[in-house]
Order: structure tokens, then sequence, then C-alpha cells
């Protein structure tokens, strides 16, 4: 979506951050190092993401018998990961 972001901007003569900031979201470092500007985004934490869904699962399958109730839902972190795509705010 950012890289369509940033075609659509080209297009329209706009420029990043400029013109228009754009924020992406999963922070996939080979495409966003790789975009100009680099893209500013928020690094979802794939492996605490994954290790929390095997605990459940294993919870789930280590009692028989078990039916299974609503995913627990939990909040982790993701930080923003700031690359030249978002200007800094004017100095009042």
């Amino acid at each position: 979506m950012a890289m369509g972001a940033y075609h659509a901007a080209a297009e329209l003569g706009l420029s990043i951050p400029a013109d228009l900031p754009v924020i992406g979201f999963d922070n996939q470092e080979l495409i966003c190092d790789g975009m100009l500007p680099g893209l500013t985004t928020v690094a979802r934490p794939h492996y605490e993401m994954g290790a929390r869904a095997v605990a459940q699962l294993l919870a789930l399958t280590g009692t028989p018998n078990r039916e299974p109730g609503p995913a627990a839902q939990e909040m982790l972190p993701c930080p923003l990961v700031a690359r030249a795509s978002v200007a800094s705010p004017p100095r009042l």
C-alpha cells in the first residue's frame, strides 16, 4: 500500500514528506529501507506473536476434552521505526 502511495504521489507531482507524509505498517526492512525516502513504519512483533500463538495452542492440546473458548487477546508493543517519509513538525 505504501509503495502505491509513493507511486501515486510521484504521478501527482507531490513530494514525500513535504507534501504528503506516509507511514507504513509491518516494517519489512528490505522494502522500507529501499524506498526513497525511507518509509516510516510500525513494526509488528512477529516472533512474539508466533510464540504466544504456539503457547495458546499447546495449552489447548494439553487438556483432554477441553472445549476451545474465545482466543485470548494480548497487546504487544509495536514500536514506531522513524525514517524519512514523515517530516518533523515545525518548531513553534
